[in-house]
């Protein structure tokens, strides 16, 4: 924090300090059948977060990330249960139709001025009723299809959960040994040595217990090794492509950005119509796992707010310019944990959305004394 620097570390530790006390509370919230059911209740929540993370990195913010999700599920779920399509081309429908929402209101946001919180709370509160038409009476419409309910139902096998773990081990380690070398030739500051290996095996440690307790049950879901998979694909873009570098650049001055020549305008569209359409892909994950599309349930729940949490607690500051996948998916382990937890203890949905919103205020504050910090080392130096 005294260097600016919190990379995903606090929320790792935070991760583990919660699971140890719910487990001390109930022996059964680390059982493998628990945190199987953990792990893919995060599948929609991470997916989604993952989303938000590219909005944030741009200093923007997007509230219709949610209900953008429920127009995707509903429009697989009607397709599929009334219209009598072939899911394949449903979910690439629904996929398009998310990409298409992120596209207008990235256009808004980017060229026309409008600031992102009056754009996607006019999308939030459009695709509301969007959600509702498609649906139709009811406000929910059932999914059985056996190809969409197996996105949620299947489990890989122990051998490929293993390999799948140790890749994102490796991922994990070539990303911060990268960022370092990166830092360290650029003359800035960089993580010791220490704390990377701290880091790393912190991260080893929660990788290889996880697995290893998932596959005393069914094993890995797939869901959640989707969502891995993605996290996965975009740390690899955020650090070492030239869009990923870009979308810190905007963030942390647009200004600065435009004169050296970025296009400004075109990477914030995209970084909409990247959040939007992982917020597809999130509904069609959520459509698998509930077996059904209800408009409570994405838009008329907390979803919103806990995805934006999650992102957040992942590290993602709002002020733009910082955040990463990688504490996109820590984050939403974190709110699923605090969710999972509390419900085995039986605390009720306010005791639940309390401390939901003390631990987002926690980590807020924490990035807003990290920006401090950053502030300070900059006028010292």
């Amino acid at each position: 924090m005294r260097h600016g620097d919190l990379s995903v570390l606090p929320v790792a530790v935070t991760l583990a300090i919660i699971w140890i006390v719910f487990y001390a509370l109930d022996s059964v919230f680390i059982s493998p059948r628990n945190l199987s059911f953990l792990f893919l209740q995060i599948a929609v929540i991470g997916t989604i977060a993952l989303g938000v993370t590219f909005v944030l990195l741009i200093g923007e913010i997007d509230l219709s990330v949610a209900v953008t999700s429920g127009v995707s599920a509903a429009a697989v779920g009607v397709l599929v249960t009334r219209q009598g399509w072939d899911p394949i081309p449903a979910i690439l429908l629904a996929l398009a139709i998310g990409a298409a929402v992120g596209v207008v209101q990235g256009f808004f946001v980017a060229v026309v001025g409008v600031p992102s919180f009056v754009v996607t709370l006019a999308g939030l509160l459009g695709l509301q009723g969007v959600m509702l038409l498609i649906l139709g009476r009811g406000g929910s419409v059932n999914v059985g299809n056996e190809l969409i309910r197996s996105i949620a139902t299947t489990y890989l096998a122990p051998g490929i959960a293993w390999v799948l773990a140790a890749g994102v081990v490796v991922v994990f380690v070539a990303t911060q040994i990268h960022r370092r070398a990166k830092r360290l030739a650029a003359q800035l500051s960089a993580p010791s040595l220490t704390g990377l290996a701290v880091r790393v095996v912190l991260i080893a440690a929660l990788v290889g217990v996880a697995v290893s307790i998932l596959n005393e049950y069914r094993g890995v879901p797939l869901a959640s090794a989707i969502l891995v998979g993605f996290v996965a694909l975009f740390g690899y873009v955020t650090r070492r492509m030239q869009f990923g570098r870009y979308l810190y650049a905007i963030g942390g001055n647009a200004e600065a950005s435009r004169r050296a020549g970025i296009d400004v305008a075109k990477v914030r569209i995209a970084a909409f119509t990247l959040s939007s359409l992982l917020c597809a892909v999130a509904g069609v994950i959520g459509a698998a796992r509930f077996a059904s599309v209800s408009y409570t349930a994405f838009a008329g729940g907390p979803l919103l707010l806990e995805s934006i949490a999650a992102a957040v607690i992942g590290g993602a500051t709002i002020f733009g310019g910082r955040g990463s996948p990688w504490g996109a998916l820590l984050g939403a382990l974190v709110m699923g944990s605090l969710s999972n937890g509390l419900d085995l203890m039986q605390a009720s949905t306010g005791t639940k959305l309390a401390i939901s919103g003390v631990i987002l205020l926690i980590a807020v504050t924490a990035d807003a004394l990290s920006q401090r910090g950053r502030g300070d080392i900059g006028v010292k130096g």
